[in-house]
């Protein structure tokens, strides 16, 4: 696939726009000279708490971070919890927080950073609610194919953390809230299900969808016809998605030799089969059956955070060549899509795409590229 370098430059630099090391950096210098505690939460929240250690150091009082990731802080304790399904690891960092939190007078300030993925990672369930019973209310609904927005509203109805009520742990009013957005429209009462949002406490974006693909538009506008960002908001099922996509990709095709399409957003996908995969490789599944693809068009379909559903792969590129392969090998894409297995298809053709955790969250993007050699 000749053209999977480029989509993997125009990926990276989307990814690197939004990672810890560059947003938190543009936000909390102005925290250098006083004493602070730092509460870190989310997919990026091991990230954000470390590149705030190298800023401000010492001046660092104490406080917690909870990711998805192992490693270790110099200032702030870290807790390693799970993603997406609440464990007695989630409870167990859940319970950390609060009591860290707790300890805190009326007089500090503390920085909360939030991301994605901190639905999951932490949570302490109602009194009323056995932890087994919230995992088996957590899987239904995971599996079940509704938005982030139902979901989240779904969680907090069963949690005594979120929907603003960990933030009510707080004795002092002297925080802010920094927020790495992975929801469509950036919601602040939808990300992470809103643990701090009582009201009380600012909030401000500081990375979402729309600053990563800005950042991909200016690394390959000046070396195609024309560049342009379809949306951020692509909220729908990866059949109307497929649908949609390549309805643009055939516009665009008619009237320019070289173009790059960007199009963001989280898609959504019900699973009914045992198979490897996520939404993202599902996508790139069904656009490849929707055969927009002439032979200068390449496209990526993959998550910010690094990973795809359950599989190990991050997403999956498709181009006009993967045709040929398909016959060679004799597979039938139309099967593995039946069994939910849209991983398994692209890893045997060898055009699945895989980064490991990336360390930030800003949901999805589809990179469509027509370059001629």
């Amino acid at each position: 696939m000749y053209r999977k370098k480029e989509l993997k430059k125009i990926y990276f630099k989307a990814v690197n726009a939004v990672l810890p090391k560059t947003i938190v950096k543009e936000n909390i210098t102005k925290y250098k000279n006083k004493k602070v505690y730092i509460f870190s939460i989310g997919k990026a929240g091991y990230d954000m708490a470390k590149e705030a250690e190298k800023i401000l150091k010492n001046n660092i009082l104490g406080g917690v971070a909870v990711s998805n990731k192992k490693g270790k802080l110099k200032y702030i304790k870290h807790l390693t919890s799970t993603h997406p399904l609440v464990t007695q690891k989630s409870v167990k960092a859940t319970k950390l927080l609060i009591q860290e939190i707790k300890k805190l007078k009326k007089t500090d300030i503390f920085i909360f950073f939030l991301s994605g993925g901190a639905s999951a990672m932490v949570e302490l369930p109602n009194d009323n609610i056995s932890l087994k019973k919230f995992q088996k209310i957590s899987t239904k609904l995971l599996l079940s194919g509704i938005d982030i927005h139902e979901l989240n509203l779904q969680r907090k109805k069963l949690s005594s953390v979120k929907g603003g009520k960990l933030a009510n742990n707080f004795k002092t009013k002297k925080g802010e809230v920094f927020v790495l957005s992975d929801v469509i429209g950036d919601d602040i009462d939808t990300i992470g299900s809103a643990p701090m949002n009582n009201g009380k406490f600012k909030h401000t974006i500081i990375g979402n969808n729309t600053k990563a693909l800005k950042a991909a538009k200016k690394e390959i506008q000046n070396k195609v016809e024309k560049t342009k960002i379809i949306t951020t908001t692509l909220d729908m099922n990866t059949t109307e998605a497929s649908k949609y996509i390549s309805k643009q990709v055939e516009k665009y095709d008619k009237k320019y030799k070289s173009f790059c399409l960007l199009f963001g957003g989280e898609t959504t996908t019900k699973v009914n089969r045992s198979g490897k995969g996520g939404r993202n490789q599902e996508l790139a599944l069904k656009l490849l059956l929707e055969k927009p693809i002439t032979k200068d068009i390449s496209i990526l379909c993959a998550g910010s955070d690094g990973g795809d559903g359950n599989s190990k792969a991050t997403g999956a590129f498709i181009d006009f060549d993967i045709y040929k392969n398909i016959e060679q090998k004799g597979v039938n894409p139309q099967q593995y899509l039946t069994n939910c297995d849209s991983n398994s298809f692209f890893h045997k053709l060898g055009y699945d795409f895989v980064t490991g955790k990336t360390g930030t969250n800003v949901m999805d993007f589809i990179v469509v590229l027509k370059k001629t050699i």
